[in-house]
């Protein structure tokens, strides 16, 4: 089972938290004018001499705005310019129906006014899903604050500052503000987080192999070597020669199949590779993702396989054991191919520098594809390659 990456792609937080933002904003601000709207209409009932209609009328046109705002149509500029005409016109004819019946803009009745104007603030973080969203949230407030100040000095109310609708731009602006520096600083992580995230992967396909690796010297060697310790001295019976040939006929039969299969499975250039590192007598076996092989580049999966052809020569010449494991991890962008084995090993500071054959046959062809090469490695635990190249 492979791990996931441990990256949520930063694009697709954005979009998600914009589109959240925008969603809740719509609601509330629905719910803001609804609210008024059913408190005129009680207030209606209550005095039918109060002129309380043509202000619902002015509350669904505002609400009708939201709902464009908010539907696919709000995406395109110029239903935005034209909701950004209709606000304002909307409103002041509201205030203008409202002002003459309040006692006062200063007392409990401009709540009347104030969640109107909250109202078209919300709906600036709607059209913020698709635009600068500070810039959005500030020109919906001037949009519904100036025309309401207008009409409230033409009909001889003055002018009070209506702390909710400031204090409900200011927490949005905020918001955004906050969101926008943390997406930023995100972004700037992430190529750390990709990075942990395949090593990550790398470690536990690594300890996948090892596992692998010390149950097939556990059921082979070690039994074998369990037999030949439990017989006295001098020529093996027939049962424990038996049971010595069986469990070599299951390797050969396994390594047969892998052999057969490793054309289909892997096709072209590796499948080559694989096939001359067996032709020099090394048992290799293929898993993982080796279908993501064929997403290669032609010049890259050339550079790949005679990379892994020049460890696998490495294993052949140098390892001093007759197996090695050939090994593919693929994400959306990239490409890991492991060869380990679980011989000698080898400190890699203290390799001759003429030796040529990883330092160029293997990092500079992966490096020349716009790969990187890691080697994991100590004397008597063997030693793996990865060698990780781009899709496509």
């Amino acid at each position: 089972m492979w791990l996931m990456a441990l990256v949520f792609p930063n694009a697709l937080a954005a979009k998600t938290t914009s589109l959240a933002l925008a969603r809740g904003s719509f609601w509330f601000g629905i719910v803001c004018l609804t609210s008024v709207a059913v408190s005129l209409v009680a207030i209606r009932i209550d005095r039918p001499a109060e002129a309380a209609w043509p202000a619902v009328v002015a509350l669904v046109v505002l609400a009708g705005l939201g709902v464009v705002v908010a539907s696919d149509l709000g995406e395109r500029p110029a239903v935005i310019a034209l909701s950004a005409v209709a606000a304002p016109v909307a409103i002041p004819c509201y205030a203008a129906v409202l002002l003459p019946a309040l006692r006062s803009i200063d007392t409990s009745d401009a709540i009347f006014l104030s969640l109107p104007k909250i109202a078209i603030v919300v709906f600036g973080m709607v059209v913020a899903r698709q635009f600068t969203g500070v810039a959005s949230v500030v020109v919906a407030y001037f949009l519904g604050e100036v025309p309401v100040v207008a009409v409230s000095l033409a009909v001889g109310h003055g002018y009070a500052f209506d702390v909710p609708a400031f204090s409900c731009a200011a927490a949005l602006v905020l918001i955004i503000t906050m969101l926008t520096v943390s997406r930023r600083r995100t972004r700037a992580s992430e190529p750390e987080l990709s990075r942990a995230s395949h090593d990550d992967r790398v470690a536990a396909e690594l300890a996948r192999a090892e596992h692998v690796s010390s149950a097939m010297v556990h059921d082979t060697i070690l039994n074998e070597l369990a037999v030949v310790g439990t017989v006295a001295p001098g020529t093996l019976s027939d049962a424990a020669k038996g049971q010595i040939l069986r469990s070599l006929a299951v390797r050969r039969a396994g390594a047969r199949r892998n052999s057969d299969a490793t054309a289909d499975v892997l096709g072209g250039d590796l499948a080559a590779a694989v096939e001359q590192a067996r032709a020099l007598g090394l048992e290799v076996s293929v898993a993982g993702e080796v279908g993501a092989l064929s997403s290669l580049a032609p010049h890259t999966s050339v550079a790949l396989s005679l990379a892994v052809q020049q460890c696998l020569a490495n294993v052949a010449a140098h390892a001093h054991t007759g197996a090695a494991e050939l090994t593919v991890v693929a994400t959306d962008t990239e490409v890991c191919v492991m060869v380990i084995d679980s011989g000698v090993g080898f400190v890699e500071s203290a390799m001759d520098p003429d030796r040529l054959g990883l330092r160029q046959s293997v990092r500079g062809r992966i490096d020349a594809v716009g790969g990187s090469v890691q080697v994991w490695t100590s004397p008597g635990a063997g030693t793996a390659v990865s060698m990780l190249v781009p899709r496509g």
